[in-house]
């Protein structure tokens, strides 16, 4: 069934935004997306497909290669447009949010969720990090000195 873009939110401030799908005839589809793509910025701040490149490969990693189910699944991906479709996870909000709003003993319960989650993607890929190379790699090799360079050059 062809698909096409019914409504459209950016995401804070990055460059993501929240799709609702419509049908070729209108009609609402029952799902949203979750768009990326790389950003123009006058100063260069976050704009290296690189990037998009290495969240693509992570994800694909966890859910193909692992078979985990704790991230979003990529639905589409147009690295030369420099865009990434994914499985929307919402409703949610962002554990931070929820902490900076309430502290940390209102969301007790969230935090040990987060933590459980965190302990099985360690456990999941540990042993693993040829896989995820592999994977990384084919999509463009990485330029190690570029990604420390733009990480921690302000620091």
């Amino acid at each position: 069934m062809p698909i096409r873009v019914g409504t459209w939110e950016r995401l804070e401030l990055w460059a993501v935004a929240r799709v609702a799908l419509r049908g070729a005839d209108g009609a609402d589809v029952p799902r949203t997306v979750i768009v990326k793509w790389v950003r123009t910025h006058p100063v260069g701040t976050r704009t290296e497909l690189w990037r998009l490149r290495t969240e693509l490969a992570a994800l694909r990693f966890l859910s193909d290669d692992l078979n985990l189910a704790l991230t979003p699944r990529i639905i589409a991906a147009d690295l030369s447009a420099g865009l990434v479709v994914m499985e929307d996870l919402a409703p949610r909000t962002a554990l931070d949010h929820l902490l900076r709003r309430d502290g940390a003993a209102a969301h007790a319960d969230r935090l040990a969720v987060f933590a459980r989650a965190h302990g099985e993607l360690s456990a999941a890929t540990v042993g693993h990090a040829d896989t995820y190379h592999t994977r990384r790699t084919a999509l463009r090799p990485i330029d190690p000195a570029a990604g420390l360079v733009g990480r921690f050059a302000r620091l």
